[in-house]
Formats: C-alpha cells, sequence, structure tokens
C-alpha cells in the first residue's frame, strides 16, 4: 500500500442502454476521498472521527474543504448514455462494483474491476459497453432461432483508458450480467 494518496479524475461513461448503479470503495477497509458536483453521487462517509485536539479538528476540516470527506464507499447512478465526472483520492486500490438496474431483467451477477494504485494519479476514463449473450425460452432453455426467444443475456464490461485513450489492462475485471426479458 502505498503512503502517498493518489488524486485520480474519473471520467465515467455509461455507453449502454441499461441504467448502472456503481458503489466505489477503497480495499483493505481503507477510505478515500472524493470531490464532485454530481446529483447523481450519493456519499456514505465514514464514521465521525474523534479529535484529541483543536489542531487536530483543524487540519481534518481543511483537508475536507480541499480534497473531499472521507468515504466508506460512494454509490453512483449512472443513466444510459451519460458520463459522470469525480475526482478521488485514495491511498489503495479502488473497488468498482457495478450493477444493472432494469425493471425487466432477473439473474444480476455484479461485475468488478479493481483500480491498483500504480494505475492512479491521472486522468482516467472508465467506460461500460453493452454486449448481448445467449438467448432462453420461456422454459430456461437455449433458445435455437428468434421466434422461442424470452430473454436474453445482457453483459456489461468495462474498459479503462487514460485520456490519451491508451487502455490500462486490468486483471481484476469481471463484467455484470443479467437477464433482460425481450
Amino acid at each position: 500500500m502505498s503512503v502517498l494518496s493518489n488524486s485520480t479524475h474519473f471520467n465515467i461513461s455509461n455507453t449502454t442502454g441499461k441504467f448502472l448503479q456503481l458503489s466505489i470503495s477503497a480495499d483493505q477497509s481503507s477510505s478515500f476521498r472524493i470531490r464532485h458536483s454530481s446529483p447523481h453521487i450519493h456519499e456514505t462517509p465514514r464514521n465521525n472521527v474523534d479529535h484529541a485536539s483543536y489542531a487536530s479538528w483543524l487540519v481534518h476540516g481543511v483537508t475536507s474543504v480541499i480534497h473531499g470527506s472521507s468515504m466508506q464507499y460512494v454509490t453512483i447512478n449512472v443513466p444510459m448514455n451519460e458520463t459522470i465526472e469525480c475526482e478521488i483520492s485514495c491511498k489503495s486500490a479502488l473497488i468498482f462494483e457495478t450493477i444493472i438496474k432494469d425493471k425487466k431483467s432477473k439473474d444480476h451477477s455484479k461485475g468488478e474491476v479493481v483500480i491498483s494504485p500504480e494505475n492512479q494519479g491521472c486522468e482516467l476514463h472508465v467506460i461500460y459497453k453493452e454486449t448481448k449473450g445467449l438467448g432462453y425460452t420461456n422454459d430456461g432453455n437455449v433458445a435455437i432461432g428468434l421466434q422461442n426467444l424470452n430473454t436474453q443475456t445482457i453483459i456489461v464490461y468495462s474498459t479503462i483508458k487514460t485520456m490519451e485513450g491508451h487502455v490500462i489492462d486490468i486483471e481484476d475485471n469481471t463484467p455484470a450480467m443479467c437477464k433482460a426479458s425481450i
């Protein structure tokens, strides 16, 4: 774990046709700080810190104003075809959990991407894209042809790029999935 805090500007783009809910947290029970002006970001701060002195309270207050409040996790509701910007300062890896939110879907599985401290400290573009998988009939069998198609697997995967367009290869990158009604 790094001693220095990395400040990373994130552009989070949802290019899918589905509403996505992201939960961002830091690993190893660490906290992080976030600055944003988006109504789509909902913060869950860490428990209040007991300050031993006025100086401790003052330093904490100034740090909160400059870098944002200390967070346990943040939920970001990303509407389809939108980009949300925020700046996150963190000393450890950031974990982005993704859930597809769709009223006409079932069998959801969370996606997860872990952005290590080595990949932080610059401007990153997190792009969520959608692809379609197998189709299924009413009784759950794989559909052959389009006439019996009832549900289809939707896969939402993430790509992390630098603002220069270079793709960052993330080893811990699992797509989110669900079965959507057709």
